[in-house]
């Protein structure tokens, strides 16, 4: 065989230009015996490139035309199972009127002749045939006698579907011979044909109507489609210049986005740290208050951002987790092991250093910053967004501690839970007061005082730098 770049290649198999492709000159053996045979050899280019071209334009295509095609093909099919089903339930009942109608014509001849057959008049017998043909649909009709003899013949069967029917014709109890008449079912066959392919007209017609109607409704889909790929799309993402129909875009959309990022992230198991015994600072911004309705925006903003700072450096020589509580006050919550210290004497320590750094930096400021504290502690911690409990939990000392800085303490209170921390009674002193039986912070014992100290000064060195007076 052979098969030329461009398409087909017809050779005569005693053609010379075998011999240039690697076969003999002469036709092939297996073809010798067949002298009387002139052999082609057609080389039919590659069918599959044909079907993949097909099937990549229809796989590309919108979704609407692939919608309409499919179901007016399957509207098709339907409708020619219907069809094939119809024309045998046609053709059946046709077949059993037709033995019925060519029985009963027999057996209505037979009746009829076989008084004239008793009296041997065989020239009426076939009169009775002749008239018999004209007045009735039967082409043929003949009469025989028990041993097989014509005894009349009329008319002349014509046609390519002939039927036969049968009677047998009596002369008292006796069978005396047989009629058979012979019917053409031309006509009925052609009105079947015709009654078929009418069904076919209207199963193509129906599968039209079927391709118009869903492509319209099919395209609006796809167009919605469309539209939503588009909306979800991102930037990067050109839809017009991909291939695919709408289906095939927006899933290409929706795999391109950042579904890690997009669902929600909830953990079952409760965090450890949501369930430690937890010190909490709470801090009452007195000064605050006093200037909301005095300062203008930017002074206000400048003076919390200093108090932010101040708050925020205490906190971190302690690891504490600094938030906003309430709206003029502040809580650090300390929790976990530290080689600070306990809970408790973190939180102290750091009130400490709040209260010291901000008479100091009192004396360089415009303005005061006054800052009532107290100290209490949770059994649980603050919570996260994955277990809102221990943060429902906590506001119970969130409350009790916004009370008691309420009256403006001088200095940091101490809840009696706090007092009993073992770290607290062995590092610093502290005095009984009649405030919910809270103590007050006196002083730090050696060397804790000098470690506090030393801090202070990194504290207030660090916000002398960082800006004017405010």
């Amino acid at each position: 065989m052979s098969r030329d770049n461009e398409g087909v290649g017809i050779l005569p198999a005693g053609d010379k230009r075998w011999e240039a492709k690697g076969y003999p000159g002469e036709m092939p053996q297996r073809h010798k015996s067949l002298p009387w045979r002139r052999v082609w050899f057609i080389l039919a280019p590659h069918k599959s490139v044909a079907l993949s071209h097909v099937n990549n334009a229809l796989q590309n295509s919108s979704l609407g035309p692939q919608l309409a095609l499919i179901t007016a093909g399957v509207c098709l099919l339907v409708s020619l199972a219907l069809v094939t089903l119809a024309a045998i339930s046609t053709r059946h009942m046709q077949l059993q009127q037709q033995e019925e109608y060519g029985s009963a014509l027999a057996r209505q001849i037979a009746t009829r002749i076989s008084a004239t057959l008793e009296t041997g008049n065989l020239l009426s017998v076939s009169a009775s045939l002749q008239r018999f043909v004209e007045t009735s649909s039967a082409e043929e009709v003949a009469i025989f006698d028990v041993e097989g003899k014509a005894l009349g013949q009329a008319g002349t069967a014509l046609g390519q579907d002939l039927q036969r029917y049968r009677a047998p014709v009596h002369v008292e109890e006796n069978v005396a011979g047989e009629v058979v008449i012979t019917i053409s079912a031309d006509n009925a066959a052609a009105a079947r044909w015709q009654f078929v392919m009418s069904l076919l007209g209207l199963a193509v017609l129906l599968s039209l109507a079927v391709y118009v109607t869903t492509r319209h409704f099919s395209q609006r889909l796809a167009n919605r489609l469309a539209t939503l790929a588009g909306t979800i799309a991102l930037d990067d993402q050109p839809l017009d210049h991909q291939g695919g129909n709408e289906v095939a875009r927006l899933e290409r959309s929706i795999n391109a986005l950042p579904m890690d990022l997009l669902r929600t992230r909830s953990e079952t198991n409760p965090r450890e740290e949501n369930y430690r015994t937890t010190a909490v600072l709470y801090l009452h911004l007195t000064s605050l208050a006093d200037y909301i309705d005095t300062l203008d925006e930017r002074a206000l903003h400048n003076y919390t951002d200093r108090l932010h700072q101040l708050v925020l450096a205490a906190a971190d020589f302690y690891a504490g987790d600094l938030q906003v509580a309430r709206q003029f006050g502040l809580a650090v919550y300390f929790s976990g092991p530290n080689n600070a210290g306990s809970a408790a004497f973190r939180a102290a320590s750091c009130a400490w250093l709040i209260q010291s750094a901000s008479r100091e930096l009192e004396q360089q400021m415009r303005r005061t910053l006054s800052i009532a504290m107290a100290i209490s502690q949770s059994e649980l911690g603050v919570g996260d967004r994955a277990d809102i409990y221990p943060g429902l939990y906590i506001q119970h000392t969130l409350d009790e501690l916004e009370t008691i800085c309420a009256n403006r303490p001088p200095r940091v209170l101490l809840a009696p839970v706090v007092c009993e921390d073992p770290d607290i009674a062995a590092r610093l002193q502290h005095e009984a007061t009649e405030v919910m039986d809270f103590a007050m912070l006196e002083e730090f014992a050696e060397p804790y005082q000098d470690l506090l100290e030393r801090q202070l000064r990194l504290i207030l060195k660090r916000l002398t730098h960082q800006g004017p007076r405010k």
